[in-house]
């Protein structure tokens, strides 16, 4: 089996975009280390950290730890009932991801473990096959949760659950035999996700870990000599999770017109949670402004960006209730016209966190991890 092992997860990114974060001016970077002109921003690093960062993995490690308990009874027990149960409840784990996903730095991109949680783009369907692999060979190093880990990263994550659970053959799950193997590889893959979080979390958490980098930063700081590099980090994710939502999620799917669109380019279409995977990752950002008060040193922006946010929510919201399934939403002309208008709030939400906000505090995004080398 060909093994995904990503020494750069931003070149998978960058294959479809090629946009970047200009520095915004030359007074701006100055002031980036003038700390008798920059706000105090160690409050509302430690309020992001608290407030956003640990509860969200908390909340992660929760929804896996309940999925991976409700797969336990469906392998145990497997019935209709059973299964419905795990497909509903696998949405709760999408809603927790989906509210961390932007924090691509620090533990998180340490020994590939956000592509072990969320592996995509899949280019070439390269990760697919793994699984369906597995699934049809009944590999039995894949059903331990340390032999899973040291497996493809494709074949462990939120993606490769959604297969087992809404891929084909997954109806078979109501009627098999109790601990089929691909129930029990199901149960594996949650296991190993909540390990995985734990891991992120002792990460952020430990005695010089990576909040207390972010905490004390200066001339002896590996990674961030500011608090301002620290707070441009932030701002710098923000941006990117809204330009991954415009670009790659929603652009690269749609394209120009329904004839041409690759729904199947977007992530989660089996289970139909596409649109409120991409509801998730916006709020995110609010909360990160708000609840996790990055925002509040910029209030007339932020207010900006929600509205800019809002306006995208309620027709990702229109569509969300629609029947129709991802794949066939697309194809029609009239959702087709609304995803397309919602680049329109979308551009107005990324200048918000890469140009208005930044500069405001005297701040540069420089270049950002969606751009390649």
């Amino acid at each position: 089996m060909l093994n995904i092992r990503i020494k750069s997860p931003q070149k998978i990114l960058s294959l479809f975009t090629g946009i970047c974060l200009l520095p915004i001016s030359a007074f701006a970077q100055d002031q980036i280390a003038d700390t008798k002109t920059s706000p105090d921003f160690g409050p509302m690093i430690q309020q992001m950290i608290e407030y956003s960062v640990l509860p969200g993995y908390e909340a992660l490690q929760n929804a896996a730890e309940r999925e991976k308990k409700i797969i336990s009874e469906l392998c145990h027990n497997p019935t209709l009932t059973n299964l419905k149960k795990a497909r509903s409840d696998y949405k709760n784990l999408v809603s927790a991801w989906s509210a961390v996903e932007m924090y691509r730095f620090g533990p998180t991109i340490k020994n590939n473990r956000q592509e072990k949680l969320f592996f995509w783009p899949d280019r070439k369907s390269i990760g697919l096959k793994q699984v369906r692999n597995l699934i049809s060979s009944e590999d039995q190093t894949a059903l331990t949760p340390d032999t899973l880990q040291g497996k493809s990263v494709a074949v462990q994550g939120l993606l490769a659950l959604e297969y087992v659970l809404f891929g084909k053959g997954s109806e078979a799950l109501s009627i098999a035999t109790p601990a089929s193997y691909r129930c029990t590889y199901g149960l594996t893959i949650s296991k190993a996700m909540s390990i995985t979080t734990q891991e992120i979390l002792k990460g952020w958490s430990e005695p010089n870990g990576y909040a207390d980098l972010m905490y004390n930063t200066g001339p002896d700081n590996a990674v961030y000599r500011s608090k301002g590099e620290v707070v441009q980090d932030f701002l710098r994710v923000t941006s990117e999770m809204i330009q991954s939502v415009r670009s790659l999620k929603l652009q690269n799917s749609i394209k120009d017109e329904p004839a041409n669109s690759k729904p199947k380019r977007a992530p989660l279409w089996r289970s139909n949670l596409t649109i409120h995977a991409i509801k998730e990752n916006l709020n995110a950002v609010v909360q990160l402004l708000n609840t996790g008060g990055l925002g509040s040193l910029t209030p007339r922006y932020t207010k900006s960006l929600e509205f800019e946010i809002e306006q995208a929510n309620k027709f990702l919201t229109k569509l969300e209730q629609r029947p129709e399934p991802w794949p066939e939403l697309v194809k029609q002309k009239e959702a087709h016209d609304t995803l397309a208008y919602l680049f329109i709030p979308l551009d107005g939400a990324r200048n918000v966190t890469t140009d208005l906000i930044p500069a405001e505090l005297g701040l540069s995004l420089g270049f950002n991890s969606l751009d390649g080398d």
